[in-house]
């Protein structure tokens, strides 16, 4: 092969894995959910005194 053969070969090869990359990362990007689409919530506790004074009584 002459060497102006590998050069097509070899930028072939570049562009094919740039484009590949490029589009896994616009996938990555598409599938990850931005600040507007995940749902918060509030968090509420409600901590029973009555059964911690019960464990209080108890004697090991």
């Amino acid at each position: 092969m002459k060497q102006k053969d590998l050069l097509i070969i070899a930028i072939t090869i570049f562009l094919t894995v740039v484009a590949w990359v490029m589009l896994e990362l616009k996938a990555i990007k598409e599938e990850t959910p931005t600040d507007t689409q995940i749902e918060s919530y509030s968090l509420d506790y409600n901590v029973n005194t009555d059964i911690l004074e019960i464990l209080k009584q108890k004697q090991p």
